[in-house]
């Protein structure tokens, strides 16, 4: 019997031993290196030979450290990286960051500097972040902070940090660690310093930002560079000799630039070369920096997801992909507001001379209206590796511009509607194809989204605005070329049903709010186009319908697994959990912070209501009450209205969508030859 009691309390002692804190902390030791400044158009095996070789033995990628201000600010980093929510520090000096300080030792601790300060501006941010998780999720590691960054990441919620060294202290302060944080430092444009005299950091980015590009003195940089690597040449060296079984990771986690964010790099120790990635950008060579918390701790709250690593090429392909999109987002960024100079000079010129009769004047309405299109294919050359790519970008946008409207413009002797119709199908195809097939596309163009702002895959409101507007066109052609009136009507339910499936899937363009409107305007132009007038009862049915479409798109990305999940499947679970109502009055406040663009749009529409009332413009449309053209405006106001109503970026929606959809609808009647279709019956102003 002593015996077996004795076998007994072995195999006790042996099960107790496998649960254990001790036997769950086998895993290696944990180093994140952060810095700040280090992109990878300046690793360079001459300027940084050790970044450089670090990145022979690791998986690379670029991290967007877009935070709560335009630029990242050492403390904004490493806030974030604690929190695993957007942070930030909220004041700043002429432009300057904080200088952050070493922590003063206390009978409880390290107490990190200026805490009260990142409290209040985490308070008074959209975002919400709540200071010192990683501290909470790691009370029962071991853990150590080396550098004032590393400890405010390490902070707990009072801004106290058990464990904390210079970095200087490494060899004798690391062995047993389970996890350890070094601040390297970081480089920037406007050297930090500590504040005398404060002022609050603006939340958006300059307008300036969309015309320049970022102008830092090459020379200066790569000196720069060079002194850092040679600092984290002795810092690997002693984390090989203190921890040499350790997983380090390399993350630059704030901006060198004093305009506006960029991207910038990480890499983190692999087996094999590869590419970082994540849930949350669903791009190869890519990841957030709220997705670094959630890969040292799994399980951490926040909107970010675990870093995985995917096949790529050779050590050298990988680095010359994460530096080719590097190049990307530093070109398109001051090329945007040029595109769209470009386009809206192409669009007032052509409707300063619409009373001007001819080809040219016809083609010109058509090159209008494709200029988004045609930056989206320019999009598939390599116009950011030339000498002067913006002027590249812009040449090769207008050329196809004219190109696309040119062979749209021969389709006109098949019918008048035929034009627009072209136009807008290229349009729709250039948008929404490449978010069918996964593809970044549209989405690298200067309509899409710079990586290094937040939205990394799906469709942004101003590609909803403009395929919205196009796919409409399209419903109109439909409208005026199809005799029956109900066939018409299920061909404009299909084409809005696959524009929508597109717009909202959690798979394609994870749209929150653009399925809804979509809803809206292709149900009410089909009625009306099947004859049908629009009732009360109709018309409520129509709402319930399109506040379903959203809800579905987003319950089925709540039902997925977590890591698969988009920010549909993650606003349904704030309507489960009660904190929904943060992330709507953050939008909210985003669209009536744009109240004066808003006031302009609406003195506009009045003052053309009333013009057109003077000229007797509404006794035409009276006459005309039977068009489907004027059923496709009806539908393009619902769309663009609605869209601005309940999305985030306001006007622009309206702007955009406009700009695309008036040319096209004007190319109209210009057009002699009429239609070849009879005066359908059944229309809803003959009822």
């Amino acid at each position: 019997m002593r015996s077996l009691a004795a076998a007994v309390i072995a195999a006790c002692a042996c099960a107790l031993a496998i649960v254990s804190p001790a036997a769950a902390h086998s895993d290696p030791p944990v180093v994140i290196i952060g810095t700040g400044g280090v992109m990878w158009e300046y690793v360079t095996p001459e300027d940084t030979p050790n970044l450089f070789a670090f990145s022979e033995r690791a998986a690379v990628g670029n991290v967007s450290v877009r935070s709560v201000y335009p630029t990242t600010c050492p403390a904004d980093g490493w806030l974030t990286l604690g929190a695993g929510e957007r942070a930030g520090d909220s004041v700043s000096d002429s432009g300057a960051c904080r200088l952050l300080e070493e922590p003063a030792q206390s009978e409880t601790g390290f107490l990190v500097p200026n805490w009260q300060d990142y409290l209040a501006s985490a308070e008074n941010s959209p975002y919400r972040a709540t200071l010192g998780q990683l501290n909470d999720l790691t009370r029962d590691r071991d853990t150590l902070a080396l550098g004032p960054g590393a400890a405010i990441a390490l902070a707990d919620d009072r801004g106290r940090v058990e464990d904390y060294g210079d970095v200087s202290d490494l060899i004798d302060l690391a062995p047993g660690k389970d996890l350890v944080l070094i601040d390297l430092g970081g480089l920037s444009e406007l050297e930090p310093r500590q504040f005398a005299q404060t002022e609050s950091r603006l939340t958006g980015d300059p307008l300036s930002a969309s015309f320049v590009g970022q102008n830092w003195n090459d020379s200066d940089l790569r000196e720069l560079m060079r002194e850092l690597d040679a600092r984290l040449g002795t810092v690997l060296d002693d984390v090989e000799k203190a921890l040499p079984d350790a997983h380090t990771t390399i993350v630059s986690l704030s901006d060198y630039s004093a305009i506006a964010s960029t991207l910038q790099v990480v890499m983190t120790e692999s087996d094999e070369p590869g590419l970082v990635t994540s849930a949350t950008t669903r791009r190869d060579g890519l990841i957030a920096i709220t997705d670094l918390l959630p890969t040292i701790v799994p399980g951490a709250a926040g909107p970010g997801s675990p870093l995985t690593v995917t096949e790529g090429g050779t050590a050298a392909d990988n680095r010359e992909t994460v530096t080719d999109l590097d190049r990307l987002t530093l070109a398109i960024a001051p090329a945007t507001g040029p595109v769209y100079a470009l386009w809206g000079t192409m669009w007032l010129l052509t409707l300063a001379f619409l009373r001007r009769r001819g080809p040219a004047l016809d083609t010109a309405l058509l090159a209008s209206a494709a200029a988004p299109a045609a930056n989206v294919a320019m999009m598939a050359t390599p116009w950011y590796r030339a000498p002067f790519p913006t002027a590249v970008l812009l040449l090769g946008t207008f050329a196809l511009s004219l190109v696309i409207a040119g062979i749209a413009f021969r389709t006109r002797r098949f019918g008048r509607e035929y034009p627009a119709g072209t136009v807008a199908a290229v349009t729709v195809t250039a948008f929404l194809l490449p978010v069918l097939l996964g593809s970044t596309l549209a989405l690298n163009s200067a309509f899409g989204a710079l990586p290094q702002l937040g939205r990394f895959y799906g469709m942004t409101n101003m590609m909803f605005a403009i395929s919205g507007a196009a796919s409409l066109i399209l419903a109109g052609v439909i409208a005026s070329r199809v005799a029956e009136n109900r066939r018409a009507a299920l061909m404009i339910l299909l084409l809005g049903a696959v524009v929508i499936l597109i717009d909202g899937s959690p798979w394609h363009g994870a749209d929150f709010g653009g399925p809804p409107v979509l809803t809206i305007a292709f149900a009410v132009l089909a009625m009306l186009v099947a004859g049908w007038p629009i009732t009360v009862w109709r018309a409520g049915g129509i709402l319930i319908a399109a506040g379903l479409v959203a809800a579905l798109f987003a319950t089925v990305d709540y039902l997925r697994p977590a890591d698969e999940r988009t920010h549909l499947g993650d606003f349904a679970e704030s309507v489960l959990d009660g904190s929904a109502l943060t992330v709507i009055l953050r939008k909210g406040s985003q669209v009536l912070a744009q109240w004066p663009l808003i006031l302009i749009l609406l003195s506009v529409v009045v003052a053309l209501a009333l013009w057109w009332k003077k000229k007797g413009a509404m006794a035409l449309f009276a006459e005309k009450r039977d068009d489907p053209w004027l059923w496709v405006g009806l539908a393009l106001v619902i769309l663009l209205v609605g869209g601005m109503l309940i999305n985030d970026s306001g006007v622009i929606i309206v702007v955009t969508g406009g700009m695309v959809a008036l040319p096209l609808i004007a190319s109209l009647d210009r057009a002699d030859q009429p239609a070849a279709v009879s005066p359908r019956r059944g229309a809803p102003g003959r009822r």
